[in-house]
């Protein structure tokens, strides 16, 4: 059998040196380098952050005026605070999108809340969501809102409330109901 091949690593060699690596590279990358901004395109070629590649030009004699080392920790942080912004508006998104990602359904429920003790799912049936799909019909089984009821007894610590017998009827909210039940799960 022959030797085995030695895996070439893909990430390229100016990003793998040390710093005295890139103090003896730099000499002839910056000969060869054509552009004006000598912070990034060096941070860039060697893979190094801004605040290095500022200390290594001035370690290999490169004058930079304080206005362009200012104006580089400004970009890099502005930079910086965008990632992070980005990053967390995608993690809202994420967050956002997970209760309704957890939902199951099947054959029987258009939404299995959960499960009892001995499997069984339970939840919303495929008819029930047709109704609550139907706004019109749901609307009428509903009966119509009366004005606000005053508190009619009084219990046996002398708190007040509403008999259930004259409980007024709350039109029903879907999309309330499934948060609520994605929170519980």
């Amino acid at each position: 059998m022959g030797k085995k091949k030695k895996k070439k690593p893909n990430t390229p060699r100016a990003k793998r040196m040390n710093r005295q690596g890139r103090l003896q590279s730099a000499v002839s990358w910056l000969k060869k380098y054509n552009g004006k901004q000598y912070i990034r395109g060096y941070s860039k070629h060697y893979g190094v952050d801004t605040g290095t590649a500022i200390v290594e030009l001035r370690m290999l004699g490169i004058s930079l005026s304080d206005e362009v080392v200012r104006r580089a920790l400004a970009s890099a942080a502005a930079s910086l605070k965008a990632r992070k912004d980005r990053k967390k508006k995608r993690q809202l998104r994420l967050q956002e999108q997970e209760p309704f990602s957890r939902l199951e359904s099947d054959e029987t429920f258009a939404v299995i809340v959960g499960y009892t003790n001995w499997g069984f799912p339970y939840g919303i049936t495929w008819e029930e969501m047709e109704l609550f799909a139907d706004r019109d019909s749901l609307y009428n089984t509903v009966p119509p809102q009366t004005p606000l009821q005053y508190y009619t007894s009084v219990d046996e610590k002398g708190r007040p409330y509403v008999d259930e017998r004259e409980a007024e009827e709350v039109p029903f909210d879907f999309e309330t109901f499934i948060q609520y039940f994605a929170e519980l799960a």
